[in-house]
C-alpha cells in the first residue's frame, strides 16, 4: 500500500490508477492485478491504510477537549498529506477507520455525553474533518460581470485571498470543539433540573 499512498501523496486520489500503480512498484501494466483485484479493492486496501497510524492521546492530565483536538489535528495531518483521500474515508470510514471512530467515540463517552449525545458530536467531528474538503477546494466565488461590487461578498474577497487552509482549520475546529463544550454544559444542567424534579 505503502506505493498507492506514494502515487497520492504526488498526484492525488485521480492519479492513482492499476497502470499508474504498476510503473511506480516498476512491474508490468498487469502485474498491479497480481496484488489486487480491481481499483475498487486498491480503494479499500488504501483507505484501511491511510490513518493507520494514528496514535491515540493519552489520558494523562489532559482534559477531554484538549485530546479530542490533539486527535482531529493528527487526522488532519494524514489528510494534508494524502490529498484526496477524505473523499475515500466519507464513504468507507466505518469499515476502515474504526480505530479512529472508536477514540473519538471513547473521548466523548468520558467528556460525559449519553449515547445519542456521542453519535451526534462525532458526525459533526466527522463531517467538519472529511466534509470541509469539499467546501475549501472549491475555493472563494469569482466576481462575474455585471455583479454589484458594493456589496459585503466583493467587500469580504481580499480578505478571503488573505486567508489560508490553516486559518479556516483552526477557526473550524476550534468552533466545533467550543459548540460541544456548551452543548455537554447544556446536557448537564438539563440532567441536573430533571433529577431535582
Amino acid at each position: 500500500m505503502s506505493a498507492a499512498l506514494r502515487v497520492i501523496r504526488a498526484e492525488g486520489l485521480d492519479g492513482l490508477t492499476m497502470r499508474r500503480l504498476s510503473t511506480e512498484l516498476g512491474v508490468s501494466a498487469m502485474a498491479a492485478y497480481y496484488y489486487v483485484a480491481n481499483k475498487q479493492e486498491l480503494l479499500d486496501m488504501v483507505a484501511a491504510r491511510a490513518l493507520a497510524d494514528i496514535g491515540v492521546p493519552a489520558q494523562g492530565s489532559l482534559s477531554w477537549h484538549v485530546r479530542l483536538r490533539m486527535l482531529i489535528d493528527r487526522v488532519d495531518a494524514e489528510l494534508r498529506h494524502y490529498r484526496g483521500v477524505e473523499e475515500l474515508l466519507l464513504e468507507r470510514m466505518h469499515t476502515t477507520q474504526r480505530h479512529v471512530m472508536r477514540a473519538l467515540m471513547e473521548l466523548l463517552a468520558e467528556a460525559g455525553f449519553d449515547d445519542a449525545g456521542i453519535v451526534m458530536a462525532y458526525a459533526t467531528v466527522h463531517t467538519y474533518l472529511f466534509g470541509r474538503y469539499r467546501v475549501t477546494l472549491a475555493g472563494p466565488p469569482s466576481e462575474r460581470v455585471g455583479e454589484q461590487t458594493d456589496d459585503i461578498v466583493a467587500r469580504l474577497m481580499p480578505t478571503v485571498s488573505a486567508l489560508r487552509g490553516r486559518d479556516y482549520y483552526d477557526f473550524g475546529v476550534e468552533t466545533v470543539i467550543a459548540g460541544l463544550r456548551a452543548q455537554l454544559r447544556q446536557h448537564r444542567r438539563t440532567t441536573e433540573r430533571s433529577n431535582r424534579d
